[in-house]
């Protein structure tokens, strides 16, 4: 996908992204690099006597750091997002589970131009979705993106 400026997206819009299967190592690089070292996403002993889920699953944090990667990866802010300007009422649905895939529908909600003539915030929904089609995760996120009349 090319990347689409501030004036290309309309409320309404929606775009989805490619799919990403969860692996137990990049959870376990995750937790080790963030610092979650917590035994529910550390000790697969204590995930099977004590967890409400009976596997190993993604910290939250994880889910919305692979979230925006795929966004990225989708090529439609590459070369003009300025900056992730807010992320709002971010819930939990339910597990993302090691062997998952999970894919981000993405849909604006609104725009609006800024002071400035060169910039303009976006607003999406991501509703990260399962291999079954099950919510895992939503938020809303605003995003500053740059508009066409800067290009140059």
């Amino acid at each position: 996908m090319e990347a689409r400026y501030f004036e290309d997206w309309k409320a309404g819009d929606r775009i989805e992204t490619l799919g990403r299967t969860v692996g137990d190592a990049e959870i376990s690089q995750f937790v080790a690099l963030g610092g979650f070292f917590e035994e529910l996403f550390m000790s697969a002993e204590y995930v099977a006597k004590r967890s409400i889920y009976p596997k190993r699953f993604a910290p939250g944090a994880l889910i919305f750091s692979f979230t925006e990667g795929l966004i990225i990866m989708s090529g439609c802010i590459h070369g003009v997002g300025l900056a992730l300007v807010s992320v709002d009422n971010m819930t939990f649905k339910r597990p993302l589970f090691t062997g998952d895939t999970m894919k981000v529908l993405v849909e604006v909600t609104a725009t609006r131009p800024t002071s400035r003539p060169d910039r303009g915030i976006v607003t999406f929904r991501h509703t990260v979705r399962n291999q079954n089609g099950e919510d895992v995760m939503e938020c809303t996120v605003k995003r500053m993106l740059r508009s066409r009349t800067s290009k140059g």
